[in-house]
């Protein structure tokens, strides 16, 4: 298949554009139709075959106009040279079209006289070709593999590879040779390449930014939230697209599970009960019948500590539950710093961020009592702990040396169908100062770390995979 292609429907790939194998094979049979000569006629094309939709079309258009897009080198001027009593030497094939009728195609230059480049690259930017410039400019970036370009800081880095694959290395050996020599027109001659090289550089420069916001810009998105998913929680608050990547993992976890619970309704092949009911037809199995097994969506009490910098981890705790009510439709949520209180009439009728900015501010600070709040739990809410309900306890349990009341804790987990405590400290900090975590965790389905938002998905995942 075409080169040209395949790069464009990789740069689409990382432009969001989806294009799946068969389009693929479409979109090479419209350009073996159609070809590279008509633009028009080609973007058309591309776009019946690999967008399906107004939002792809649009990317599609963008990304077309960029990779399509022709370097006209306005900056590379031709020098004018005066002849130095002797013919100009002839220009090999990729010269303009005018020289390369006066002699052979493969014919090489002669030698060169004081005005005269000697190196492939001296020659095409003192006679201002600038089509075989963009020629090399576009086989020096396959050469150096600009496509592959990660982060903004890298451009630097595959100008230079360009550069290189063009031939700078023998054009700046001539130039430093012509500017030290003596002949004066031959040191106009090392100035004149100096001046060509740094229009050079600027167009290179110009070339890879491009190709780098063509192929890049997926590849930095993706960088980016693999970097947020592994900040500590604490921290995140230096994103601003924090909100954004939640809602996506939240969406992905419930593309998943839903799936899942389809698959786990359609159940497997009762075969006695298939056998049974085809006795009257010989038991020849006309009739199939199929296991069922009820799947219940889990109903979740959330209970986070909002004191001090534990808060932010509440804040991802909530945003992330709050984000899956097509896979968890029921959840009860309660913050405390001193005491306990529910603020699950916010979350439902405010937007997520002003629910979260409620909670902290009307719940949030104080001295941490874990004993207390747990009283008011059971107060209020004990009764309607079930054998259907997930008890999510998030903390450090930190209690500031007050009475831990894990009788309390015994008795939800008594009651729920799982006690899972999260705590956003690392495990070897559990049992140390004031912490109270090793005596809770004996009263907990399971305990574990909750630093970051991988962990806190994997968590999530895990959570909804053990209530099917």
């Amino acid at each position: 298949m075409d080169q040209q292609l395949v790069a464009f429907i990789n740069a689409l790939r990382k432009n969001g554009v989806t294009v799946a194998t068969s389009e693929t094979l479409d979109a090479a049979r419209a350009v073996d139709l159609v070809g590279y000569g008509d633009r028009r006629r080609l973007k058309s094309a591309l776009g019946l075959t690999l967008a399906k939709s107004e939002s792809e079309l649009a990317r599609f258009e963008q990304c077309f106009d960029a990779f399509f897009q022709f370097n006209d080198l306005s900056d590379i001027k031709p020098h004018a040279a005066k002849p130095d009593h002797q013919p100009a030497p002839r220009q090999r094939a990729e010269g303009p079209a005018d020289e390369r009728a006066e002699g052979p195609a493969d014919a090489a230059p002669t030698e060169a006289g004081p005005t005269q480049a000697t190196s492939r690259l001296g020659q095409m930017l003192l006679t201002g070709d600038r089509q075989a410039l963009a020629n090399a400019m576009a086989q020096a970036a396959s050469a150096a593999g600009v496509s592959d370009i990660k982060v903004i800081t890298q451009k630097g880095l595959y100008g230079r590879r360009m550069l290189l694959a063009m031939g700078l290395e023998a054009l700046e050996q001539e130039m430093w040779q012509a500017e030290a020599d003596s002949d004066p027109a031959r040191q106009q001659r090392g100035r004149a390449l100096r001046e060509s090289l740094a229009q050079l550089r600027q167009e290179v420069k110009q070339y890879v930014e491009r190709q780098y916001l063509l192929h890049a810009r997926g590849d930095s998105r993706a960088l980016r939230e693999a970097v947020m998913r592994e900040t500590p929680l604490a921290n995140l608050h230096e994103f601003k697209d924090v909100q954004g990547l939640v809602r996506k993992l939240a969406k992905r976890l419930e593309t998943t599970h839903s799936r899942r619970r389809r698959v786990r309704q359609r159940g497997k092949l009762d075969v006695r009960s298939t056998l049974r009911h085809n006795i009257p037809h010989d038991g020849v199995l006309l009739e199939t019948h199929w296991k069922s097994q009820r799947v219940d969506r889990p109903r979740v009490m959330a209970i986070c500590d909002v004191s001090g910098s534990v808060s932010q981890y509440a804040r991802f705790l909530l945003m992330f539950l709050y984000s899956l009510t097509e896979v968890i439709p029921k959840v009860r949520a309660f913050a405390f710093s001193s005491d306990l209180g529910e603020v699950t009439h916010w979350f439902e009728q405010e937007p997520l961020e002003r629910a979260l900015e409620l909670t902290l501010h009307h719940l949030g600070g104080g001295a941490t009592d874990y004993g207390r709040s747990l009283t008011t739990f059971c107060e209020h809410c004990l009764e309607q702990v079930d054998h259907r309900t997930s008890v999510i306890i998030l903390g450090d349990a930190r209690n500031n040396h007050g009475a831990p009341r894990t009788d309390l804790l015994q008795k939800i987990h008594g009651r729920a169908r799982r006690v899972i405590w999260l705590n956003p400290e690392p495990r070897r900090r559990w049992g140390s100062g004031d912490s109270e975590m090793l005596r809770y965790q004996a009263h907990c389905s399971w305990a574990e770390p909750c630093q970051s938002l991988k962990q806190l998905e994997r968590f999530i995942s895990n959570l909804l995979r053990y209530s099917q």
